[in-house]
């Protein structure tokens, strides 16, 4: 864990800072951030995102917030710092399939990950509004039911955050061990409570030990987004009494992704029935549930 827990992580590219307003992807998105991404799994570009395209995610948020046909899961349900999270918001709300389709996301993602077909893996809102705790230390790919390496998380928050509020990461860490996953019905008692309980070893107390690992975060302003590899050790930040944080996650990935199996304990996430009977492990990662963005199919295009 050394190359992880003492180099020192540099913030070498941000690209957006010289800018008012927003500024344009394709300058944002250099060899330099690339290679970033490759070797710590953790990008920050200031104002990548134009308003109009926040706008846009505040409405989809409103629409699956204001809608029945869609799960809404609470952590700490029912303590003080009860948060809720929803995923696969993509169906639900109109907005965000525009989002998808329209908005340069898809093809930040394009150019980071060096795939000319990217696909839409899932979303995840996350909705703290007043004292909210945390969202547990976690590498996303334990989850997940897939393998390979084109493949990247969009985090974008619709409030501003100082770097204590933010996301926080531990760059370089998709590159070291692969974990098990949290248990959520359990992280009021133990953050590291398995979710599978088998083949994984078990999530380290990041929180408990900070002192011991190269974590970073961000101050955060809306049209600034993180770019973050699935593997990459990650935690969400607090929120203080009276205080709001709004994010939405989005993932995609590209041709190199295929389907794999995950301990058959648990399902992998977000729930997918009938993909283990469709695919094989070793597959290439294709599936209506998983619908192709770049290039933009012509029932989709807008011009």
């Amino acid at each position: 864990m050394a190359d992880v827990t003492t180099r020192e992580y540099t913030d070498p590219v941000r690209v957006g800072a010289e800018n008012p307003g927003w500024a344009d992807w394709r300058a944002l998105i250099t060899p330099q951030i690339r290679e970033q991404y490759k070797r710590d799994g953790v990008v920050f570009l200031r104002q990548a995102l134009h308003p109009e395209w926040l706008l846009l995610i505040e409405m989809g948020l409103q629409r699956v917030l204001g809608t029945g046909a869609q799960f809404k899961h609470k952590f700490f349900q029912g303590e003080s710092g009860e948060f809720t999270e929803t995923v696969r918001n993509f169906e639900h709300s109109f907005e965000l399939q525009r989002l998808m389709y329209d908005s340069p996301i898809a093809d930040m993602m394009s150019l980071l990950l060096g795939s000319e077909r990217i696909w839409y893996y899932s979303d995840e809102f996350f909705i703290k509004e007043g004292k909210g705790n945390r969202t547990p230390w976690h590498q996303d790919m334990s989850y997940w039911p897939l393998e390979g390496e084109q493949i990247a998380s969009m985090w974008i928050s619709l409030d501003p955050l100082p770097r204590e509020l933010c996301l926080e990461m531990i760059p370089g860490s998709h590159r070291t061990t692969r974990y098990d996953g949290f248990s959520p019905k359990d992280v009021s008692v133990d953050p590291t409570a398995p979710y599978y309980g088998e083949e994984l070893p078990p999530l380290p107390n990041i929180e408990a030990e900070r002192d011991k690992w190269n974590i970073v975060s961000f101050d955060i302003e809306p049209g600034d987004v993180i770019l973050l590899h699935p593997g990459v050790l990650h935690g969400g930040g607090w929120t203080p009494e009276g205080g709001r944080r709004r994010a939405i996650t989005i993932r995609c990935y590209g041709e190199d992704i295929v389907y794999a199996r995950r301990p058959a304990s648990r399902p992998t996430v977000p729930l997918t029935p009938g993909l283990s009977q469709l695919l094989k492990p070793g597959d290439p990662l294709r599936s209506p549930w998983y619908p192709q963005l770049r290039p933009v199919p012509e029932n989709q295009r807008t011009r």
